[in-house]
């Protein structure tokens, strides 16, 4: 079994879905369901957090584990890779954050090159902050 495998088979034990890990353990859903499918390899700190929310502990979420699986060159859309890169920006982008930039289309589509993920990223950052004055 791969690990993404293993961790869907626990959340469906639990009956939880994606959503509900995703409050639990604080990464968003589109993070946990690359997890899930094996397209990226999770961080130590990811794995704590997904363990707690299971109540257990990262040595049991490994129960059963014979392969972490591949990761996938690109996890990300055309162009995300870079605009994450960038280090302008790569301290204040998290998990969350990501999740909701790849869900989002700008100007009808979704971006491709890593200036128009910072166009957007700018934009949708000055929109918020209009929001909370």
């Amino acid at each position: 079994m791969e690990l993404g495998e293993r961790l869907r088979s626990i959340r469906k034990e639990k009956n939880l879905t994606l959503k509900d890990l995703s409050e639990l353990a604080e990464l968003s859903v589109p993070y946990l369901s690359d997890m899930e499918r094996g397209e990226v390899n999770p961080s130590i700190e990811s794995l704590k957090k997904v363990a707690n929310a299971f109540k257990m502990t990262v040595r049991d979420l490994f129960t059963g584990v014979e392969k972490l699986g591949e990761s996938r060159p690109e996890p990300y859309p055309k162009g995300f890779k870079e605009f994450l890169d960038d280090p302008e920006f790569s301290e204040e982008i998290d998990d969350e954050w990501k999740g909701f930039l790849i869900e989002m289309n700008f100007r009808g589509e979704q971006p491709t090159t890593k200036r128009e993920w910072i166009e957007l990223h700018l934009n949708l950052r000055r929109t918020f902050s209009q929001e909370n004055k």
